[in-house]
């Protein structure tokens, strides 16, 4: 069983264990929907927080997505993993929170350089600092493309998958990836002191 907050593996089979705390949460089964929230919320934060960057209401959208999706737990019929189901709910609640207000970010010329120089402990501070430029980046995306890339290629579902969390074609799942790709790419070229930093603190982990 994947610990809390591992990257998916969307090619599994449904677990049994998941399987029977989905049909006890149909009953209604308190204990059911502890468990499926605990063993659910580090990977749904990570999505919602890869989308929308360091708002404030982070935690607010995650609440939302387990709200919104146990309420339709009637409506999962076990043809996608659970976890993939849930995905696609996360996507469409900060999807509608990114269209409702554009997420606050900062300029990435503005955090290229470290954020502090003087001594302390150098791994969480290259961590924070790669965590600025990632969302940097991600939130240059328009909203499509971010969700495409988000699922392909930090999640590791493949284009099919993302097709069908997306409601969109895998045609045009791979051209949002494509074009989001060709962006980043282009962003590190215009500055070098980006990929300075990503490469320092890579090195540092």
């Amino acid at each position: 069983m994947n610990e809390v907050g591992d990257m998916p593996d969307p090619s599994r089979p449904q677990p049994p264990q998941v399987a029977a705390l989905v049909d006890r949460a149909r009953r209604r089964d308190p204990a059911a929907f502890r468990d499926l929230f605990h063993s659910h919320v580090g990977a749904v934060h990570r999505v919602v927080r890869r989308m929308v960057g360091g708002r404030e209401d982070v935690e607010d959208l995650v609440q939302t997505t387990f709200v919104e999706a146990f309420r339709s737990l009637p409506d999962f019929r076990g043809d996608a993993l659970f976890s993939t189901w849930l995905t696609r709910i996360a996507i469409r609640v900060t999807m509608r929170a990114v269209r409702r207000r554009h997420p606050g970010t900062s300029s990435l010329d503005e955090v290229a350089e470290p954020a502090s120089v003087t001594p302390g402990p150098e791994r969480v501070t290259s961590a924070r600092e790669t965590l600025v430029l990632v969302e940097g980046l991600l939130a240059e995306l328009r909203p499509k493309r971010r969700a495409a890339f988000v699922l392909h290629v930090l999640e590791g579902y493949s284009m099919e998958e993302v097709a069908a969390i997306l409601s969109a074609s895998t045609a045009a799942v791979k051209v949002r990836v494509h074009d989001a790709r060709r962006h980043i790419e282009r962003r590190l070229k215009q500055n070098p002191a980006l990929v300075t930093t990503l490469s320092r603190a890579g090195g540092q982990s």
